[in-house]
């Protein structure tokens, strides 16, 4: 047995409610080991890691959890029926950092984040609450359904990435560690933005919470008004979900959605291919346009042309992309 693992058995064995006092100190003392250790700290309004783990500390400690003792807070988060696995995930995550901070260890429950199939809303959908939201929300959900981009990434949009002359936004602060990108927007959507005021270097100067209320509340009256339940289902993020699903269902072309949406790994955008035959169907009348690679140069031209790969038979690559 190590000695930090030594440590945390005798802490764990004899531990002890910390008091109220104590607690509000541990918790500030978290919040800023989160940030030295370079956690998003949600300066630039949006909210970051260091808030969120913060959060789910004091809710871990509203539920009676000793945070002193890993076994009393595995207890805790086990008997949250309510809880999804993705929460009890985070929930583990912020704990885990916890016990980092204090130079304990744990054995951490074993939670898998099941991927779920998101809500894709339909294009006709997103258009109707573009026309029917107010002129800052409205511009904005436009600006989330032609360039597929994160929420953060939009609200942090800046004047100086709009270019007027190549119709072009540049996504210079990217978040979730995508990467930094150069995305197509239409002329409308140009013409929309210079409808903001440019009283600062933002686009968007409304605090990110009171967008999504604001939102959140057109949506609903929207939504009752066309007896429509299913936009009360849309989210800033619903339309990125479209984005990505509309262009890979298009091109076929799943790296070209891996450069749209910054995703620094296609494991991440894998899934709109399933989502993609959820949203569609198996596609049993697209005509495609085949191709055969017969080296490694042949295929990495066919693969930045848009095309899929599908099998290798006798010693060539088949792909495949559809008209």
């Amino acid at each position: 047995m190590t000695e930090v693992e030594t440590r945390t058995e005798k802490r764990a064995a004899g531990a002890t409610k910390l008091s109220k006092e104590e607690i509000k100190g541990k918790i500030i003392e978290y919040l800023w080991y989160l940030k030295k250790q370079g956690y998003a700290d949600g300066s630039d309004g949006l909210e970051g890691t260091v808030e969120k783990r913060t959060k789910a500390l004091k809710r871990l400690v509203d539920l009676g959890a000793n945070l002193l003792d890993p076994e009393n807070v595995k207890e805790v988060i086990a008997t949250q029926k309510n809880w999804s696995d993705a929460y009890k995930v985070m929930m583990k995550y912020a704990y885990e950092s916890f016990l980092q901070m204090e130079g304990m260890t744990w054995k951490p429950p074993r939670y898998k984040q099941s991927r779920n199939i998101p809500f894709v809303p339909l294009e006709s959908e997103i258009n109707r609450l573009i026309n029917a939201c107010g002129r800052k929300t409205s511009i904005f959900l436009q600006g989330l359904k032609e360039t597929g981009a994160d929420p953060g990434e939009l609200w942090r949009l800046e004047w100086i990435d709009i270019n007027e002359k190549t119709k072009t936004l540049t996504i210079r602060h990217p978040v979730k560690h995508h990467d930094p990108r150069i995305l197509p927007i239409s002329r409308e959507l140009i013409e929309r933005f210079q409808l903001l005021p440019k009283d600062s270097k933002k686009v968007f100067t409304m605090k990110m919470p009171t967008l999504r209320t604001n939102f959140s509340q057109q949506r609903n009256r929207i939504a009752r008004e066309f007896n429509n339940p299913r936009l009360e289902k849309v989210t800033f993020t619903s339309l990125r979900h479209w984005k990505a699903t509309t262009e890979y269902h298009r091109t076929k072309d799943i790296l070209h959605v891996k450069q749209l949406l910054g995703h620094k790994n296609l494991s991440s955008t894998m899934k709109y291919i399933d989502i993609d035959r959820a949203v569609y169907g198996d596609h049993e009348d697209d005509e495609f346009v085949s191709r055969v690679a017969r080296s490694l140069k042949g295929a990495r031209l066919l693969i930045e042309a848009g095309f899929e790969y599908i099998t290798d038979m006798d010693g060539y690559k088949l792909f495949r992309k559809r008209t």
